[in-house]
């Protein structure tokens, strides 16, 4: 995950959920389940980096601490632009 500014702030497993093929251009949401992160800056304006894909502005639905696996889960909404 990168701060609005291009600053690292986070890595972790990213889940992204596609009702189309990923060759189309679609509206899609997710679930990132972070194993680090910075506290500062926020993650509001932050963007989700993918590997072997794009770099996807996020707007986040929400922003919880873990427990159970002590990790950080964010779900967000992101527009897919088709590969």
């Amino acid at each position: 995950m990168l701060a609005a500014d291009g600053v690292l702030i986070g890595e972790g497993r990213a889940f992204l959920h596609l009702r189309l093929p990923d060759a189309e251009a679609q509206a899609a949401q997710g679930t990132l389940s972070l194993d680090w992160w910075n506290d500062e800056p926020s993650p509001q304006g932050a963007s989700l980096e993918l590997i072997d894909g794009p770099t996807l502005p996020l707007r986040l639905d929400s922003d919880r601490l873990s427990g159970c696996m002590v990790g950080r889960i964010l779900r967000y909404h992101v527009d897919w632009p088709g590969v």
